[in-house]
């Protein structure tokens, strides 16, 4: 396991590193994942890894949960903002579906978020979602899958478990 002390040390060609292998599972899980929807990289490893019939998943949290004003305030932004920043990043990531094919599916949750995970295959980057801390702040742990330890595990099914209460994104 590598340990970052906030998120924000982790440059983009790692962030993208953890994905653009991917040939089993490609998750991207956390409120917006706006740095994915945005990169102008994403939308190519994303269909690439689709169409090889990898299982890609974004899983985002509802932009209409009710509790995205308290986020707001939790994580120093302006009221309003979440909402938004969720609604656009849905919108690439819609298009990156249509482009992608039916490998590629789009869920959103409607709870509070505990965390932000970016799965490729046997890697995983997990950042907790700690209150009253942005999320570039935030610790972020790189996890490997090691049969000898069981927080790679623990957290999949935790993905698992959120992605089967969640609903279908159809926009």
């Amino acid at each position: 396991m590598a340990t970052y002390a906030t998120r924000g040390e982790i440059t983009r060609s790692q962030w993208n590193g953890i994905i653009a292998t991917a040939s089993e599972h490609l998750w991207l899980y956390g409120m917006a994942e706006f740095g994915f929807a945005s990169d102008d990289e994403v939308p190519k490893i994303i269909t690439s890894a689709a169409v090889a019939g990898c299982d890609v998943r974004v899983l985002l949290l509802d932009p209409d949960y009710a509790g995205t004003a308290d986020l707001d305030i939790e994580e120093g932004n302006p009221p309003g903002t979440l909402g938004p920043r969720i609604r656009a990043a849905l919108g690439k990531f819609t298009r990156m579906r249509d482009q992608a094919g039916p490998n590629m599916q789009i869920r959103v949750y409607n709870a509070h978020p505990t965390a932000s995970l970016v799965r490729g295959d046997n890697r995983i980057l997990l950042t907790p979602y700690m209150r009253f801390f942005i999320g570039s702040n935030s610790p972020t742990f790189e996890l490997d899958d090691d049969p000898t330890d069981t927080i790679f595990d623990r957290y999949a099914r935790h993905v698992e478990n959120v992605w089967h209460l969640a609903r279908e994104w159809k926009s």
